[in-house]
C-alpha cells in the first residue's frame, strides 16, 4: 500500500475504521499509524506500515481492509483472504531502516562491511551446516570497525562479545561441564547457536611462527564444529562435543607472515576490507556530531530489531531448510569463478612454485555467505544479487599487498595488460616493487605475462587469464 497517495485526514479515517475491528490480524494499518502518530511524516508512516504489512501485496491488503471494515468480500477475494491468513513472508532487510541508519552513521563504507557480517550471522539459521562460518573485518585503525561490532551488543541470545580471545578461552584448564561442573566459565558451550564477535582479533594473528601455527591449528579444530578437548594435569581430559557457532571479528591489515603461517586454517576464514574513505572538508563535523554513542545506539536499534524479528520468525538457529530447487546457471558460474579467484589469489609461493588450494572449500563458504544474504532478504533461494556480497569478500580474502593488483587485473573495463607503471600508481609503491607484485600474481596463475610497448622499448605486463575474468552479469565492487 502506498501511504503517500493518501492525505493525513484519509489515513486517520482509515485508521479509525480499522481500529474498530476485533481481529488483531486485520490491524496492520492501525499498528502502523499508532506507532508513528498523527504528527508523523508520510514517509515514516509508510516505513512503519511496510513492517506491519510485510508479506502482503497491495491487493491482499485491500482485501483484508475491506474485510476489517465490514465491507463485502468479493468472490474472487476468498482465496486471497485464506492465503494471507495462512502466510506471512519472512522479515526482509529491505523492510527495515538498517541500511539507512548504518550508511548515515558509519558511511557507505560501513554498510559495505555490515552486509557480509549480517549474511554470515544469518547462516546460523541454516540446518545443513555443521562447522563455523567466520568473517574478519580488515582495515586501518580508527575507521570504525569496533564501533560497528558494538551494534550487536546487548543481543545476547544471538551474540557473544569479547574484546579478544585465545584457544584457551574456549576450554579452560579447570573443570568443565564434561566433568560435571555446571558452574564453569568456559566459552565454548556458551557459543552454541550464537555468533562470537571479537573486537580485537588481531591478537590471533601475532606472535612467533610456531605460536601462530599452534594457535590456528587449535582454532581449526574448534571451528570445524566437532567440539574441543584439552588434557590438563589437574582435571584430565576436559572439553565439549559438537558445538556450532559463527565468528566475526576486526583486525588491522595482516602481515604477509600471518597469511603464510595460518596454513590450512586460512581456508576457513573470509575477509571483508573496510574500503578507503574519501574525507571531505567537513569530515570532522560528521564524526563528532552526536558523540560516540549515537552511531552505536542508532545502529543497535535498527540492526537488533531486524535480527530479533528474523530469529523469532524462523524459531532460532538450525531452523531453516534450504530450497531443493537448484541454483541458476548464472549464480553457479559466478560462485565458481569467485572461488577460483580466491584460491589462486591467496595461494603461496615457495621457491617460485605456486601452492594453490582446491576451490571446493572456499566455494562452499561463498555459497553459504550468499545463502545468508538471501535469508536476510526473506528468501530461501539464491539470486544473482546475493552473489554480489561474495564479490567484495572474494576481492578482500587475500594478502593485502596483492589486492590492488588483483582488483586492477580483474576490472571488467580493462582492455589492455596491466603494466608496472600502472601498478606503481595504483599501489603507491616503487617501480621495482610494482614489477614484483605483477610477477607474483602471474606466478600464482591469475594472469599471463606479455610484452607491452613502452618508451624506449618494451616492458612486461600481465593480462588476466580467461578462466578468471570477472563474470559478465556480476557487479564489480568499488573499493
Amino acid at each position: 500500500m502506498d501511504f503517500s497517495e493518501h492525505s493525513d485526514d484519509e489515513l486517520a479515517e482509515m485508521y479509525e475504521s480499522v481500529r474498530s475491528t476485533t481481529s488483531p490480524e486485520d490491524d496492520a494499518l492501525a499498528e502502523a499509524y499508532e506507532s508513528i502518530g498523527p504528527t508523523g511524516s508520510v514517509k515514516e508512516l509508510e516505513q512503519a506500515g511496510q513492517r506491519s504489512l510485510r508479506g502482503y501485496t497491495d491487493d491482499e491488503f485491500a482485501c483484508r481492509y475491506r474485510q476489517a471494515t465490514g465491507e463485502p468480500v468479493r468472490p474472487e477475494d476468498v482465496n486471497l483472504v485464506a492465503a494471507t491468513d495462512n502466510h506471512v513472508a519472512p522479515p526482509s532487510l529491505t523492510d527495515y531502516g538498517v541500511q539507512d541508519v548504518i550508511s548515515e552513521e558509519f558511511g557507505e563504507e560501513g554498510w559495505s562491511v555490515m552486509k557480509p557480517l549480517l549474511a554470515t550471522h544469518a547462516t546460523l539459521l541454516l540446518d545443513d551446516i555443521e562447522s563455523s562460518r567466520a568473517m574478519m573485518i580488515e582495515g586501518q585503525s580508527g575507521v570504525g570497525k569496533t564501533m560497528l561490532l558494538k551494534t550487536f551488543g546487548g543481543l545476547n541470545e544471538q551474540f557473544c562479545r569479547r574484546s579478544d580471545i585465545t584457544p584457551a578461552s574456549f576450554v579452560s584448564a579447570g573443570s568443565s561441564k564434561s566433568n560435571g561442573n555446571s558452574g564453569n566459565n568456559d566459552l565454548l558451550p556458551q557459543l552454541e547457536g550464537r555468533t562470537l564477535a571479537v573486537r580485537d582479533a588481531n591478537t590471533l594473528f601475532t606472535g612467533s611462527e610456531q605460536t601462530i601455527r599452534s594457535r590456528w591449528g587449535k582454532l581449526a579444530r574448534i571451528m570445524d564444529g566437532d567440539g574441543y578437548y584439552r588434557q590438563t594435569a589437574t582435571h584430565g581430559k576436559a572439553g565439549y562435543d559438537d558445538i556450532r557457532f559463527n565468528f566475526i571479528g576486526a583486525t588491522t591489515p595482516l602481515s604477509p607472515r600471518a597469511w603464510r603461517m595460518m596454513g590450512n586454517v586460512g581456508q576457513r576464514l573470509l575477509f571483508v576490507e573496510w574500503p578507503e574513505e574519501d574525507y571531505q572538508d567537513d569530515w570532522l563535523r560528521s564524526v563528532v556530531d552526536g558523540g560516540e554513542s549515537r552511531p552505536i545506539k542508532l545502529g543497535q536499534a535498527a540492526v537488533q530489531e531486524f535480527l530479533r524479528d528474523l530469529w523469532n520468525y524462523h524459531d532460532g538457529a538450525k531452523s531453516v531448510a534450504w530450497t531443493a530447487k537448484p541454483m541458476s546457471a548464472d549464480v553457479e558460474f559466478s560462485l565458481q569463478r569467485l572461488a577460483r579467484v580466491v584460491a589462486h589469489a591467496r595461494g603461496s609461493l615457495q621457491n617460485g612454485r605456486a601452492n594453490i588450494e582446491a576451490p571446493k572449500r572456499i566455494g562452499k563458504l561463498l555459497h553459504d555467505l550468499a545463502r545468508g544474504h538471501a535469508l536476510i532478504h526473506g528468501r530461501t533461494r539464491l539470486e544473482l544479487g546475493d552473489v554480489e556480497v561474495c564479490g567484495r569478500v572474494a576481492l578482500s580474502t587475500m594478502p593485502s599487498k596483492r589486492r590492488g593488483v588483483v582488483r586492477a587485473l580483474l576490472e571488467p573495463d580493462r582492455m589492455e595488460p596491466l603494466t608496472p607503471s600502472e601498478a606503481e600508481d595504483i599501489l603507491g609503491v616503487s617501480r621495482p616493487t610494482a614489477r614484483d607484485r605483477i610477477d607474483e600474481v602471474a606466478a600464482l596463475g591469475l594472469g599471463e605475462t606479455v610484452e607491452v610497448p613502452g618508451r624506449g622499448g618494451t616492458t612486461t605486463g600481465v593480462r588476466v587469464k580467461s578462466e578468471f575474468c570477472w563474470p559478465d552479469k556480476l557487479a564489480f565492487p568499488e573499493f
